[in-house]
């Protein structure tokens, strides 16, 4: 058995074993996008005004699809969607001029995306006073926003694994050599 070769090896491996169960404590923050559903084909009957308030966190994004038709006829139609901040839903309830976060007219089956700019309460409001005719709405909505975790570096456990297999090998070398012995 080769000494030198043998306890050389023997602490590569202790590293090795080290880095691998140390490793997932060496944590790197990774952006991840979490979706969570606001409005899950949720129906209603938009008269004049239909709102419903939400609680929304900055930098959040809202996506979704909707379906408009007239309750008459069943015929695909058209209704106005906005979206407003807590301030200015009040303004448009006082008959005000709002300045809306998202405002389109939207017909049968047709998606909608918007960001939010600062964390609040917000009002989807659908505006069906153009119309002498009830509509029939369902809205389907998810909130989509990038938040930051923490993982285990698994580059870490990489170099555990290589240091780990180099142990093996360099202590294998030194049981396996003999040691010259310098009078014989």
């Amino acid at each position: 058995m080769n000494a030198p070769n043998f306890f050389a090896g023997v602490a590569i491996i202790i590293v090795g074993a080290f880095l691998f169960f140390a490793g997932p404590l060496v944590l790197l923050p990774s952006t991840q996008t979490q979706v969570a559903s606001l409005f899950r084909d949720e129906t209603f009957v938009a008269g004049d005004l239909w709102e419903r308030s939400v609680q929304l966190e900055e930098g959040a994004t809202v996506n979704g699809t909707v379906a408009v038709s007239s309750a008459l006829t069943g015929e695909p139609s058209e209704v106005s969607m906005l979206v407003l901040d807590d301030a200015e839903y009040q303004k448009l309830v006082a008959q005000g001029s709002p300045t809306y976060v998202f405002q389109k007219d939207v017909s049968n089956r047709e998606s909608f995306s918007f960001a939010v700019p600062r964390s609040g309460i917000y009002h989807l409001v659908f505006d069906n006073t153009a119309s002498p005719v009830k509509k029939n709405v369902t809205i389907t909505a998810d909130l989509q926003k990038q938040v930051t975790v923490n993982l285990p570096d698994e580059r870490v456990r990489y170099v555990a694994y290589g240091l780990l297999a180099i142990g093996v090998l360099v202590t294998a070398v030194g049981i396996m050599r003999k040691t010259p012995v310098p009078w014989a």
